[in-house]
Parts: C-alpha cells; sequence; structure tokens
C-alpha cells in the first residue's frame, strides 16, 4: 500500500490539507472539550462480511458514541490508517467514504492523522467535541430514574451468533442534556449496566429484557436458543443507555427499566426481568472477544443462568 497514495484520497475525500502544518487549531467554543480515542481491526470488531463503505461508517459510528453518551456531538477527529499490503486503494477509500458520511451527519472535521503499514488493517480515531456539562458513567444526582435505551437491543449479537455480517447502527443525536448518566453499548447491554453497577455506590436498576431486545431477534435464533442471551454478549450494537429524572419526558428512546439509590455506600444492584422471571446481575459478563466462537453460545448460557440461579 502506497502511504502517499491514500493519502491523497483521504484529502480528496475528507477535505482536509495534511501538508500546510505539524498540528490543526481546533476552534475554542464555550463549554468542556471532550477527547475520546478508539480503535478498530476486522477481526477484533466482528467487521467480517460488510462491505467497504459500511465497514467505515459502522467505526466511524463507533468513535463518535462516547461523545454522544456523554450529550456532546462530534466536531472534530484526527485518525490513524494501519494498512496492509492485502488491501487496494480502492478498499481504503472506501472505507473513508463511510466514515466520512458519518461525520458528515454531524458535522464534524477530520483535522489530520497519521498513515502506518503493518500485516493486518486497522483503524483509529480521536473524537473531540465541546459540551456545557459532560454527562459521565457516575450519576449527577441521587434520585429515583427512568432507565432508556436509544434502540432495540440484540441484533448485533444475533448476527455474530449465526454468521451474518453485522447490521448497521441508527446515527442517534447526543443523550438528553438532562441525563443523570450515560453509556454506550459498544460492549453490549450487560456490559453496560455493568459499566453504572462499579462506579455508582447505593444504585438499583430493575431492566426489563424484554423490553430492551429488537423483535427480529426473537424470529432470527434457531430453537433452544433463548432470544435475551443476545443482551449479554459483547458485540458493539453502539446504542446509548441513558437514565433521566422519574417522569422526564424524552424525544427519542425506549423506556426499559427504572432506579434509584440506596442510602449509605452499599453494593449497586442490578435487578433483571425476563420473561415472567426475576434476576439479578452478579458478576460481569463474559467478553465474546475473550471466547473461541464455538463456545459463546454455551459461555453465555451459563452465565444467564446463574442471573436466574437456574
Amino acid at each position: 500500500m502506497n502511504e502517499e497514495l491514500l493519502i491523497r484520497a483521504l484529502k480528496r475525500i475528507h477535505g482536509i490539507r495534511p501538508y500546510e502544518a505539524d498540528a490543526d487549531a481546533v476552534p475554542a467554543g464555550p463549554g468542556t472539550l471532550l477527547v475520546s480515542s478508539d480503535s478498530f481491526s476486522a477481526a477484533e470488531d466482528f467487521l467480517a462480511g460488510l462491505n467497504p463503505v459500511d465497514i467505515g461508517r459502522l467505526m466511524a459510528y463507533g468513535a463518535c458514541t462516547d461523545l454522544l453518551a456523554c450529550g456532546a456531538r462530534p466536531e472534530a477527529v484526527t485518525q490513524v490508517w494501519t494498512c496492509s499490503p492485502g488491501e487496494p486503494l480502492a478498499f481504503y477509500e472506501q472505507v473513508a467514504e463511510g466514515v466520512q458520511e458519518v461525520l458528515a451527519y454531524y458535522g464534524a472535521k477530520v483535522i489530520g492523522g497519521d498513515v502506518a503499514t503493518a500485516s493486518e488493517w486497522s483503524w483509529s480515531a480521536t473524537v473531540m467535541g465541546h459540551v456545557g456539562r459532560p454527562i459521565r458513567r457516575v450519576a449527577s444526582a441521587r434520585v429515583d430514574f427512568d432507565l432508556y435505551v436509544s434502540d432495540p437491543l440484540g441484533r448485533a449479537n444475533a448476527s455474530v451468533a449465526l454468521g451474518r455480517p453485522l447490521p448497521m447502527p441508527t446515527l442517534r443525536d447526543p443523550v438528553p442534556a438532562d441525563a443523570l448518566f450515560a453509556t454506550d453499548t459498544s460492549g453490549g447491554f450487560f456490559d453496560a449496566l455493568e459499566n453504572f453497577r462499579r462506579v455508582n455506590p447505593g444504585m438499583w436498576i430493575e431492566a426489563d429484557c424484554e423490553q430492551a431486545l429488537a423483535p427480529e431477534v426473537r424470529t432470527a435464533l434457531p430453537s433452544g436458543v433463548e432470544p435475551e442471551w443476545t443482551l449479554v454478549g459483547g458485540v458493539g450494537e453502539y446504542a446509548l443507555v441513558f437514565a433521566v429524572p422519574s417522569g422526564t419526558a424524552v424525544r427519542e428512546g425506549l423506556r426499559i427499566g427504572r432506579g434509584g439509590f440506596k442510602s449509605g455506600d452499599a453494593a449497586a444492584e442490578i435487578r433483571l426481568q425476563a420473561n415472567g422471571r426475576e434476576g439479578r446481575m452478579v458478576e460481569s459478563p463474559p467478553d465474546w472477544r475473550a471466547v473461541a466462537p464455538a463456545d459463546r453460545l454455551a459461555v453465555v448460557a451459563r452465565y444467564w443462568q446463574g442471573l436466574f440461579g437456574d
């Protein structure tokens, strides 16, 4: 892969000026500057089977959701392309076009980056944006709340389990400015719940797994595979999970539960409802990247059964 040719292609696609200075100035605005970095590769992020443009879309949106979960819109992006000799220039151009589609949706601009080579390709991005009050995983107030997701869940894990390409996410606005706490589902829904639990002493959440599940997942899986298992697996869907004070109107989102806080520093508690049963999340969910493909369903089944004391 010729580095100069890729730089020229990225200049054309993103409208960047790569050689004019050693660094690019980010226009300063009011509020807090948020910066988040992420990296993607075909194997680690289950990108096999996607066309190059969709790969770019999925990676770019995955990189942007960290800011969206903090209440900010992405404004500026730097990127690192690690290219392998196995793909032609056209592949990288098409991936970049998918990246650009997502950035253009948010009005974000590529301001620089780097190109490297390796035996396997990968893409990394640092995304920046401003917000008046950053929303964190730690709740900003210990009050009763309603729990929301931006999109129904489970389709990405179902696709990997069935050997199909990942579905394309729906591009979403940042979480509401009055959100108490938020994160994305880059590691899966249960991983998002675990992120809340580990940093919020005394929090309790009641989550309805059936409400969170995408309806099409119920008909896609073979007999013997419970649809709700797709909420456990760790394939990134890049939906937003957030909480607002109880009774707050939300413009976009699906209400999937509620919660609040106990007095003192008691351990956080995640209660689950599924198919008329009640369970508790007492340990972290399995990471699919650390599990052999042939073992994933069995690992998820054991974890799910442990949630409900089976």
